[in-house]
C-alpha cells in the first residue's frame, strides 16, 4: 500500500490552537535532538521544522495526527542511530546501533502503511471533534495521620485489675508490679510462640 499524503489545501484542516495538537507537538519536538544550550531561536527553529513535517502528512484527526507523529519521532531516533553509528570507535557498538536503525525504519513503514490506511477513510465518516467540558480540579485527598485512627491493644493487667504500665523502669517498680509484668511478658511470649506454632 502506498502513502498518498491529502492534497495541499488539506492542511488547513490541522487546528494546531487545540490542546491535543499543542501538547502532541511539544512532546514531537522532544524528540529531535536539540542543540547544547539552546537558544530560544533555536528552539522555534526545532518547533517549526517539527510542525512542518507534521503538516506534511496533512492528517485530519487525532488518530492521523498520533500516526504522523510516530512516524516523525522515529525517524528522529533513526538519525540519531546513524549519527552515533559513525562517531562510535567500538566495533559492536557501531553493528548494534545499524540493527537498531534498520529496527526503526522497519517501525517508521508500518507506520506509513497504518497511516495510509487510515487516510483512504473518506471525509464524511470523520468522526467530529468532541466538545469536552475540563471538569474543576479535585482537591488533594490528604492520607490521615496515624493519631487520627490509634490501633488499640488491650494492655496486660495487673493484679487489682488496674492496667500494668511496662514503661516504667523496673527499679521503681514494686516486687508485686515487677513480678505481673514478668508474668504478662512471658504470657504474651507463649501466645507468641502458640500461634507461630499454628501457622
Amino acid at each position: 500500500m502506498q502513502f498518498k499524503p491529502n492534497p495541499i489545501q488539506a492542511h488547513s484542516a490541522i487546528d494546531y490552537n487545540t490542546d491535543f495538537t499543542r501538547t502532541l507537538l511539544r512532546t514531537l519536538t522532544n524528540t529531535a535532538r536539540a542543540k547544547p544550550k539552546e537558544t530560544e531561536a533555536e528552539y522555534k527553529e526545532r518547533y517549526t521544522a517539527i510542525a512542518t513535517a507534521f503538516a506534511a502528512f496533512a492528517p485530519r484527526d487525532p488518530i492521523e495526527q498520533m500516526l504522523a507523529a510516530q512516524f516523525i519521532a522515529a525517524h528522529h531516533a533513526a538519525l540519531d542511530c546513524l549519527a552515533l553509528a559513525m562517531a562510535a570507535e567500538d566495533q559492536p557498538e557501531h553493528t548494534r546501533l545499524h540493527r537498531i536503525h534498520a529496527t526503526l525504519n522497519r517501525a517508521m513503514n508500518t507506520t506509513l502503511r497504518h497511516l495510509a490506511k487510515a487516510q483512504e477513510r473518506p471525509a464524511e465518516s470523520l468522526p467530529p471533534p468532541p466538545e469536552i467540558e475540563v471538569p474543576a480540579q479535585p482537591e488533594p485527598v490528604l492520607a490521615l495521620k496515624p493519631a487520627q485512627h490509634p490501633i488499640r491493644r488491650e494492655k496486660p493487667g495487673r493484679a487489682d485489675g488496674r492496667p500494668l504500665d511496662l514503661t516504667r523502669d523496673p527499679a521503681k517498680m514494686s516486687d508485686a508490679e515487677l513480678e505481673a509484668a514478668i508474668a504478662a511478658a512471658k504470657a504474651k511470649l507463649a501466645a507468641h510462640l502458640d500461634g507461630t506454632a499454628a501457622c
